[in-house]
């Protein structure tokens, strides 16, 4: 009787705990997709003069590895960037030189649109006893290239040489904590904004210089300094330095959402935003936006 009992009152407790326990599943699936905002890159590891196609095309672990994780953000709900669209996309527009391979790979991360990317290695050991994969993975942001999640893990060594299966298998093993990890950045990313580098020039024929003054009495540059500092997200921001045809702001901190639509907001916005301010000034200028990087050219 005391059995039945029990079960009774077993069966009572999951009845009301299973819809909660899958309630707060999709609750958690909706934070991390609110979380998940800020755009993520997955690339391969390559050394500093190591070719990046190269690595790729001699290596499909590492290419395979790539997929997977980029598929597990995905799945997700998170919002990825292509790696190898964009690698093939320079390519085809010559952007890929012998002489640019120093920097290629950052140059094609900054200008991704990528608040973060992750780097994947892969070490493949195999000797008779079977095949051992070693994965690691590693979070950057990619404006100031801090480092915030790790995470290494290895398959165990089987006798396959499914190099697939024992990719995904060690990436298991580190998924939800490296993921977590990534979360708790992105919630900072929420709360102080995506990081911008605005570079303000002077063309060539311009006949002004920043120290220029404005209608009301202010110095060119002591506007463009206001204006940055009331704008920027929650008045984040930092001037790096005036030289005679160039003022930079290394850190301008922007909002991933509009504040009052609540809909995304990119460089682009703020970009237009600075080109209304320089008008208002009597002043024509015009902008590029590269990823996470602003130029605006004052004629």
């Amino acid at each position: 009787m005391r059995r039945i009992f029990a079960s009774t009152v077993l069966c009572i407790v999951l009845a009301f705990f299973i819809p909660n326990a899958q309630a707060q599943i999709a609750a958690t699936r909706s934070t991390e997709m609110t979380r998940a905002a800020a755009k993520i890159m997955v690339v391969p590891y390559n050394k500093q003069d190591e070719n990046i196609q190269t690595v790729l095309d001699n290596n499909p672990a590492i290419r395979t590895a790539v997929s997977k994780v980029k598929e597990a953000f995905d799945q997700r709900g998170w919002s990825t960037v292509d790696f190898v669209a964009n690698l093939r996309a320079a390519q085809a527009n010559a952007a890929f030189t012998a002489d640019r391979q120093a920097t290629f790979k950052s140059d094609l991360l900054s200008g991704s649109g990528a608040d973060f990317y992750v780097q994947v290695d892969v070490q493949n050991s195999t000797d008779d006893a079977g095949t051992n994969i070693t994965l690691n993975v590693t979070a950057f942001e990619t404006h100031s290239g801090a480092s915030f999640s790790n995470q290494t893990a290895s398959s165990g060594r089987f006798a396959t040489n499914d190099v697939e299966k024992l990719i995904i298998k060690a990436f298991e093993k580190m998924q939800e904590e490296f993921m977590n990890n990534l979360m708790v950045k992105t919630d900072e990313i929420r709360d102080i904004g995506r990081a911008l580098v605005i570079h303000f020039n002077l063309d060539e024929n311009c006949k002004i210089d920043f120290d220029a003054e404005l209608d009301g009495g202010s110095f060119l540059n002591e506007a463009i300094e206001e204006w940055i500092s009331a704008n920027a997200f929650r008045g984040r921001a930092n001037l790096a330095g005036i030289v005679e045809n160039k003022m930079i702001f290394d850190e301008v901190r922007i909002p991933l959402f509009d504040q009052e639509t609540d809909k995304p907001y990119n460089p682009n916005k703020f970009a237009n935003e600075i080109i209304r301010f320089l008008k208002s000034k009597n002043l024509t200028a015009t902008r590029n936006v590269k990823g996470q990087s602003l130029f605006v050219t004052i004629k």
